[in-house]
């Protein structure tokens, strides 16, 4: 495992070596790779890697740019693209390939959206196999995010642990997330139902001091920050698991997103690390 920035979780947006710099500055090990960087980049994608080598920054991940559950047109629109970028991605090796399902719909009833999901899910792990990338999924637990619509969709540990081994493709896993996992109901320990290599990428957050149905789900904490989701039995059961991807925070934190992007760095690389060493030592 290793510690892994995305820039834009604490609103940073910058050209890539700039990216990088704050990556060392937070005494990150890895750091996410964004799809306008492999377009960016196009004609000499070797830069990319030269880039991250240089910086000795290993290549987290990169987000799928569109939602499985898109309509049609805009779906195969993105699956269409897609060809492109995993041509970049095998080119740098950035094989770990993240999204989310909606835990909702107000058109689609349950089971006729499984299905849809289903259907597109085999379809892009089919796609990225050719290129030797996975695809992690993220359910969304926040109850909140559920509330005041028609349908629920997958949102628990279980459900998407239930649809993975449906689908049945060697290159789809989870992006298991601390926060999703809380507000869920779910507990660490829940994690060894999981095989390591099931798990494509971790996201790290925490609550704050209030019940699991008040939660918002772009109003979280630094991982540790508050304590009330327990980081540490977190990360000590994910690295039991055999997982040696990524461990990325994701606060979604006005106060972090509004600093200097110099002291954001340093702030939730130092919070991530100060939980790393209490887990690990």
């Amino acid at each position: 495992m290793f510690r892994n920035l995305s820039p834009e979780a604490i609103n940073i947006n910058r050209i890539l070596i700039e990216k990088l710099r704050l990556a060392k500055i937070g005494n990150f090990e890895g750091m996410d790779i964004s799809v306008s960087e492999f377009i960016e980049f196009s004609k000499n994608i070797a830069r990319i890697k030269n880039l991250f080598e240089c910086f000795e920054i290993k290549i987290g991940g990169w987000a799928l740019p569109f939602n499985i559950g898109d309509k049609e047109e805009k779906f195969n629109a993105g699956f269409e693209k897609l060809k492109d970028y995993l041509k970049f991605a095998k080119d740098i090796s950035a094989f770990r390939v993240y999204t989310y399902f909606l835990p909702f719909s107000d058109e689609i009833p349950f089971k006729e959206n499984y299905i849809l999901h289903k259907e597109r899910t085999k379809k892009i792990c089919e796609l990225m196999e050719k290129y030797n990338c996975k695809l992690g999924i993220e359910f969304i637990g926040t109850k909140s995010l559920r509330k005041n619509h028609k349908y629920e969709f997958i949102w628990n540990l279980g459900q998407l642990l239930e649809f993975i081994e449906d689908v049945k493709m060697e290159n789809l896993g989870i992006l298991l997330d601390s926060w999703h996992l809380y507000s869920s109901d779910g507990k660490p320990k829940d994690i060894k139902k999981i095989k390591g290599e099931k798990i494509i990428y971790v996201h790290v957050n925490d609550a704050p001091p209030i019940p699991k149905e008040d939660l918002k789900d772009n109003e979280r904490f630094l991982p540790g920050e508050t304590g009330v989701i327990d980081i540490v039995g977190f990360l000590k059961v994910l690295k039991e698991t055999g997982y040696d991807g990524p461990v990325t925070p994701e606060p979604f934190n006005k106060r972090v997103n509004e600093l200097p992007d110099e002291i954001a760095v340093r702030l939730t690389g130092g919070y991530l690390l100060k939980a790393w060493e209490k887990a690990f030592k």
